[in-house]
């Protein structure tokens, strides 16, 4: 019983990780490409942790992908960020991004 419950647990933990990534292969490829700016720009990548992931249709067939996600600067101060970008319709491309400080 101690087993399995200690295996749930894992499970659980495991599952609250690195943000969810969409099942739709076109909202899955905007995803990574707004994470992939992300990660080109952090200046400690090693300490991302993606927390809440939105992708939304935009204009002209664009996808927006919000990204909450928290950082470390180069001093060690982690800071919560909101990401928006705006990816092409095909999601392999970044149109623009929107990085601001959130509390």
């Amino acid at each position: 019983m101690k087993i399995m419950m200690l295996m749930l647990s894992v499970l659980v933990l495991s599952a609250c990780g690195k943000g969810q990534t969409p099942a739709d292969p076109l909202r899955a490829a905007a995803t990574d490409t707004c994470k992939a700016t992300i990660e080109a720009r952090a200046v400690n990548r090693k300490t991302l942790d993606y927390r809440t992931i939105n992708v939304t249709p935009a204009d002209k067939g664009q996808l927006n992908v919000a990204i909450d996600f928290s950082a470390k600067n180069e001093i060690g101060m982690a800071s919560a960020m909101l990401a928006n970008c705006t990816v092409s319709a095909d999601g392999k491309m970044l149109v623009a991004i929107n990085v601001k400080e959130t509390r």
